[in-house]
C-alpha cells in the first residue's frame, strides 16, 4: 500500500504549533464557513510533498505561518516533512526538513531546519509512495521518454474547487501545459496496466538490441568486401608502391588482394640507417666556420699593418742614410773656430752665416742613433710578420676543414631527413591499411556469428512478444472496464443526468464518457454543476477502488474541496443542508456524502477520503467524520498568531 496522510502541522512565527488530525482510513470531514483555510490544504499538502511552486493564496495564512509540516503514515514506517513559507509575494521555498520514524511530539521549531533539498525531497517522496524505476516510452518517438514520479500520482488524489465543478477538466492540475499528455503517458502505470517486470523485459530489450547492432555492424563489414569499389583498393596499392612497401609491378586480379593487403598492413617500419640530429652538426660547424673567418680577417689586418710598418721603417733608412752620407763630408772642415761668418773650408767671408760644425756633428750623431734603432727593429718586425703568415696558413687550412665538414653535414642531413620522411610516410601509409583491411577485411569467425545474430534475435523476438503492445492495450482496457463499472455502480446511487447508463473513462480525451442509446456523451457535453460534480466524484472514487485493490502506488488518498458548491446558493454561508430552498437539492448533497461514506466503507485497504466543505448534515455518520469544523474563532490559522 501507499502512505496516508495522518495530520496536518503548522508553525506560527513564535514557535506554537497548529495540528490538523486526520483518521487513516475512511471519510474525513473538514466543515466550516469560507475563508477558514480549508482550500489551502491541497495547496499545503502538494508543497509538502515535493511541489517546486508555493500556491497559497496571498494574505492571511503566508504572513502569519512559519512552517508547513505533514506527517505521513505507510505500513507502520512514519514520515514528518516541513517546507518553510516563503513568505508574500514569494513563489517557492528552499528549506526542507524530513524526520522519519514515529515519535510521540512533533518536533519543535527551533529543531527544524533545512536537512535536505527540495529536489531530493521529490525522490524521496516518490520513493516512499513505492513508485519504482519506470519509463514510458512514446511509439511514436516524437517525445522523450517519461518516468512517472510523485508529481504524476498525485494528478489522482486531489480535486480543487474550481477542477470538481469543471465541465471541461477531469482531473487535477489538467489546465497546465504538458500536464495532459504527462497524465495519458503515467496513468496505464499506475493502474497496473504495465508493472515492473515490463520494465526489467524493457531493460533486457535495450540490452539485447546493443547486442544485435554491433552484430549487424560486424556482419556488414564482411558483406562490404565484396562490394568495395576497385578504384578504392587501386589507391591504396598505389600508395603502397610510391612508398615503397608494395612492389611496383604488383597487380590485384581477385579477392586474394585483402590476404595479400593484410600481410602488408603487419610489416614492421625499419628505422633509417642515418639518423638526423635535426640541425645540431651544421650549427656547430656554421659556428666553427664563422669563427675561424673572423679570426683570419683579424690575422690579415695584423699582417697589413706590420707590413705597412715594415715599409715606413725602410723608407726611413733611406732618408737616414743619405743624410748620414752628406753630414760625413765634414771631415774636410777645419776646427771650429767657432765664427758661423766665415767658411770654415776656404776662410772666405760668407753673405749668410752656417750652422756650426758641431751643429752638423750633433745631427750626424742623431741620425746614425735612429739608423741603429731602425736596424735593430728590423729583424723583429720580420719574424712577426712570417708568425701572422703562418697562423693565417693554419687558420686558413682549418677553414677548409671545417667548410668541407659543413657541406658533407648538410648532405647527409638531407639525405637522413628524405629517409626519415619516408619512415613517416610509411607508417602513415600503414595506419590507413590497418583501418582499410578492417573495415572492408572479412572477420574471423564468420559461421559463429551467424549462429549468434540468429540467438539474439531469437531472444529479441520472444521478449518482444513479452511486451506486446496489443497485450498491453488490452489490459489497460479491461482495467478500463472494470473501473467504467464500478463508475456505473455509483452513479446509481445519486440523481444525475444519464444515471444508471454505462460510463467509461477516455484515457485519450481524460474525460469521463456516458454511452447511452443516443450515442457516446462525453462530460463536455452533460449540462448542470450537480453533473459536473457528481461525474468528479464517482469517477476519482472508482479510480482508488481500483489502485488500491491492486496496491498500486499512488498515495492512499483522496481531497475533495467544495463537492456541494453547485447546491448551495451563493449567499448561503452557513452549511445547515435545511438553508438549501429546495429539496431534490437536500436530496443530492445527502446522496453525495452518503455515496463518499459507503465507498470509503467499500474501498480496501486504508483509503482516506478528505472532504473540505462547508456542508453539516444532521445525520450520526456525517458528524462521526467530521475531524475538525471552522466555525465562529475556529480556522485553520489561529486568528491571534501574529504576521510578520
Amino acid at each position: 500500500m501507499s502512505f496516508t496522510i495522518k495530520s496536518l502541522v503548522l508553525y506560527s512565527h513564535d514557535g506554537e504549533q497548529r495540528v490538523v488530525p486526520f483518521r487513516a482510513h475512511g471519510l474525513n470531514i473538514i466543515t466550516g464557513k469560507s475563508k477558514t483555510g480549508k482550500s489551502a490544504i491541497i495547496d499545503i499538502v502538494d508543497y509538502c510533498l515535493g511541489r517546486g511552486s508555493f500556491n497559497i493564496a496571498e494574505g492571511f495564512i503566508r504572513k502569519r505561518v512559519a512552517w508547513f509540516g505533514l506527517h505521513l503514515a505507510k505500513d507502520g514506517d512514519e514520515v514528518f516533512i516541513a517546507r518553510d513559507n516563503p513568505g508574500p509575494g514569494a513563489t517557492a521555498g528552499s528549506k526542507v526538513f524530513i524526520q522519519r520514524g514515529a515519535n510521540g511530539e512533533y518536533p519543535s521549531a527551533d529543531t527544524i531546519t533545512k536537512n535536505i533539498t527540495a529536489g531530493s525531497l521529490k525522490t524521496f517522496v516518490t520513493q516512499f509512495a513505492g513508485i519504482s524505476e519506470n519509463e514510458h516510452r512514446p511509439e511514436t518517438g516524437t517525445r522523450e521518454p517519461l518516468s512517472a514520479n510523485i508529481s504524476h500520482a498525485l494528478f489522482l488524489c486531489f480535486q480543487k474547487q474550481g477542477t470538481i465543478a469543471s465541465q471541461d477538466q477531469l482531473f487535477h492540475r489538467m489546465n497546465e501545459d504538458f500536464l495532459p499528455q504527462s497524465m495519458k503517458d503515467t496513468l496505464p502505470y499506475f493502474l497496473g496496466a504495465v508493472d515492473e517486470t515490463h520494465f526489467q523485459l524493457l531493460a533486457e530489450l535495450d540490452t539485447l538490441r546493443k547486442r544485435l547492432r554491433l552484430l549487424e555492424a560486424t556482419e556488414a563489414k564482411r558483406l562490404q568486401t565484396i562490394e568495395v569499389s576497385r578504384g578504392r583498393v587501386t589507391r591504396i596499392i598505389n600508395e603502397g608502391k610510391r612508398v615503397g612497401l608494395i612492389p611496383s609491378d604488383y597487380q590485384p586480379v581477385d579477392d586474394t588482394v585483402f590476404d595479400y593487403l593484410k600481410g602488408v598492413a603487419e610489416t614492421q617500419v625499419e628505422a633509417p640507417s642515418i639518423i638526423p640530429d635535426f640541425g645540431e652538426t651544421i650549427e656547430t660547424l656554421s659556428g666553427e666556420q664563422a669563427t675561424l673567418q673572423r679570426r683570419l680577417s683579424e690575422l690579415n689586418q695584423d699582417l697589413r699593418a706590420a707590413k705597412s710598418f715594415l715599409s715606413d721603417q725602410t723608407e726611413f733608412s733611406k732618408e737616414a742614410n743619405e743624410q748620414q752620407a752628406r753630414l760625413q763630408s765634414m771631415g774636410l772642415y777645419k776646427e771650429d773656430d767657432g765664427d758661423k761668418s766665415v767658411c770654415p773650408i776656404c776662410d772666405s767671408k760668407l753673405a749668410t752665416p752656417i750652422p756650426a760644425v758641431s751643429e752638423l756633428k750633433t745631427s750626424l750623431e742623431k741620425v746614425q742613433l735612429q739608423l741603429a734603432a731602425v736596424h735593430k727593429e728590423s729583424p723583429h718586425l720580420q719574424a712577426h710578420i712570417v708568425e701572422i703568415e703562418q697562423q693565417i696558413g693554419a687558420a686558413t687550412e682549418s677553414l677548409k676543414t671545417v667548410q668541407t665538414e659543413l657541406r658533407n653535414a648538410i648532405s647527409e642531413d638531407q639525405d637522413a631527413r628524405a629517409s626519415q620522411n619516408q619512415l613517416i610516410a610509411r607508417a602513415r601509409f600503414l595506419g590507413k591499411l590497418s583501418d582499410f583491411v578492417e573495415i572492408t577485411g572479412p572477420p574471423e569467425g564468420t559461421g559463429d556469428l551467424d549462429e549468434e545474430t540468429a540467438e539474439v534475435r531469437k531472444l529479441l523476438a520472444a521478449v518482444q512478444a513479452k511486451l506486446n503492445a496489443d497485450e498491453t492495450a488490452s489490459r489497460l482496457e479491461t482495467i478500463l472496464n472494470l473501473i467504467g463499472r464500478k463508475m456505473t455502480d455509483y452513479s446509481t446511487k445519486l440523481e444525475l443526468e444519464h444515471s444508471g447508463s454505462s460510463l467509461r473513462l477516455d484515457l485519450k480525451k481524460l474525460t469521463v464518457v456516458a454511452d447511452t442509446e443516443d450515442g457516446p456523451i462525453p462530460l463536455q457535453r452533460m449540462g448542470s454543476g450537480e453533473n459536473w460534480v457528481g461525474y468528479h466524484v464517482l469517477t476519482l472514487l472508482g479510480i482508488h477502488w481500483w489502485l488500491r485493490r491492486k496496491h498500486r502506488p499512488v498515495p492512499g488518498f483522496l481531497i475533495f474541496d467544495q463537492p456541494t458548491q453547485a447546491y448551495y446558493p451563493p449567499d448561503v454561508v452557513e452549511g445547515d443542508l435545511e438553508r438549501i430552498g429546495r429539496d431534490s437539492d437536500r436530496r443530492a448533497v445527502q446522496s453525495l456524502f452518503q455515496l463518499m461514506s459507503e465507498a470509503c466503507a467499500e474501498i480496501e485497504p486504508n483509503f482516506q477520503l478528505i472532504v473540505l466543505d462547508h456542508a453539516h448534515l444532521r445525520d450520526a455518520w456525517f458528524e462521526d467524520a467530521i475531524v475538525e469544523e471552522w466555525r465562529g474563532e475556529n480556522a485553520l490559522v489561529p486568528r491571534h498568531w501574529r504576521a510578520l
